[in-house]
């Protein structure tokens, strides 16, 4: 359901501010359903490859390996909001903004982390969970024309607040105190939130070691200088212990889902002349190179320009040195690949996603050769983004090294009416 109220339409509105061409007051509430719910996660079906032992003999035969839930039902979003869209300065400014209110409920959730093995069942996946979004969406846009010279520009921007109301069966107690499933769902943050240690730069000396907290034999059995020093932040009394180690000292270090998305496009022309210019970004959110992609010599690998320069090293004691000590990294990790603030990466970015520049050729000469219009025109994507990513690596995508880099592209062309 949908309502809205045109206030510049009412006679009293007009009369008091006739500057404003146009006032909207909108509304609306819904809910829709999400049928993307797996391919029939309800039905119990038979594993095979089990051996039973039947008569002195071994037969091969099937099992039922998961429990699941006969009666899960599509996942289900409520959304509330209410805006305005305004128009003034003869229509040459538009205006608007949405307060919206996302509601997604019975989400699917596998509570396997809360089930015990004794079980001896996996347990497939159940409606108890609840998600929210809240936030604001604002539009602008501005267009004139001084003699020939004709321009516009057109932005928007969102602001979302993520969080994670409920796993139901998936809720678990941390010792911590969080709840959740202990690795990327916790009650009161955004979805896919990263979990782990603080870090307060590297040790620089034997010395750094022995006065510090103790690195128990969990997060790293052989500290040596130029490993990172991960924070004490808790214990069991819930105050810090002088111990650090993964059961009390892991916490949210960030969050994939950015807080601002914007978009921004310019463009205009004079006589036969046009431009247009796409800019588009994000910000307030947090991403993290892994395996090739973020450690030096990982599997015995390569490294990267910007680990050797800023590795640290005997030479280079510094605390605040952008990499640790270089080590050959194993397939299973190290102490010092542990999920880490030291790993968190400023995802924010602006990307200049296209440009193009074009040119109509004046209709007097065209219609000379028997034509309706002739137009040249070079565009390119993806020109260049200003980001605090290592060089080579793109804020979009958290990789491990296995993807495709974006590609710039460039793009001539002529466009020929008849």
């Amino acid at each position: 359901m949908a309502v809205g109220w045109r206030l510049s339409n009412e006679k009293f509105f007009k009369d008091a501010v006739p500057w404003i061409n146009d006032l909207k007051i909108k509304a609306s509430y819904g809910t829709l359903g999400n049928q993307n719910i797996g391919n029939y996660p309800y039905q119990s079906v038979f594993q095979p490859n089990f051996n039973y032992p039947i008569g002195g003999g071994l037969l091969s035969g099937s099992a039922v390996t998961t429990l699941v839930n006969n009666s899960i039902r599509w996942e289900s979003t409520t959304t509330k909001d209410v805006g305005i869209e305004l128009t003034t300065l003869n229509r040459k400014l538009s205006f608007g903004a949405t307060y919206f209110d996302r509601y997604t409920y019975d989400i699917l959730v596998s509570p396997g982390g809360s089930v015990s093995n004794v079980l001896g069942f996996t347990v497939g996946v159940q409606n108890s969970g609840s998600l929210s979004n809240k936030g604001w969406e604002f539009t602008a846009s501005y267009n004139n024309t001084i003699g020939e010279f004709r321009y516009h520009a057109d932005g928007n921007l969102s602001i979302i607040n993520n969080e994670v109301l409920n796993l139901g069966v998936g809720n678990v107690n941390q010792p911590n105190g969080l709840v959740g499933n202990g690795n990327d769902l916790f009650i009161g943050y955004p979805l896919g939130a990263f979990y782990g240690l603080v870090a307060e730069g590297l040790f620089t000396d034997q010395a750094d070691i022995d006065a510090y907290p103790t690195q128990t034999t969990s997060i790293n059995p052989a500290v040596k200088p130029g490993d990172i020093r991960y924070k004490d932040i808790s214990g069991p009394d819930g105050v810090p212990d002088g111990q650090v180690d993964l059961t009390y000292d892991r916490t949210i270090i960030g969050s994939t889902i950015p807080k601002y998305t914007y978009g921004l496009n310019l463009g205009g022309g004079y006589k036969g002349f046009d431009f247009s210019v796409l800019l588009q970004g994000v910000a307030e959110v947090q991403g993290r190179l892994s395996n090739y992609a973020g450690y030096a010599f990982y599997v015995s690998g390569t490294i990267q320009r910007y680990q050797a320069d800023g590795r640290w090293s005997p030479e280079n004691p510094d605390r605040n040195a952008t990499y640790p000590r270089l080590e050959i990294i194993s397939n299973s990790g190290t102490a010092n690949t542990r999920l880490s603030s030291f790993w968190m990466l400023n995802a924010s970015y602006m990307r200049v996603k296209a440009v193009q520049l074009g040119y109509n050729l004046p209709k007097t000469i065209i219609k000379k050769i028997g034509l309706e219009g002739i137009r040249v025109y070079a565009s390119g994507e993806n020109l260049f983004t200003i980001n605090r990513y290592p060089q080579g690596w793109d804020p979009e995508i958290n990789s491990g090294g296995a993807y495709y880099p974006i590609l710039k592209n460039y793009t001539f062309g002529l466009n020929i009416n008849f």
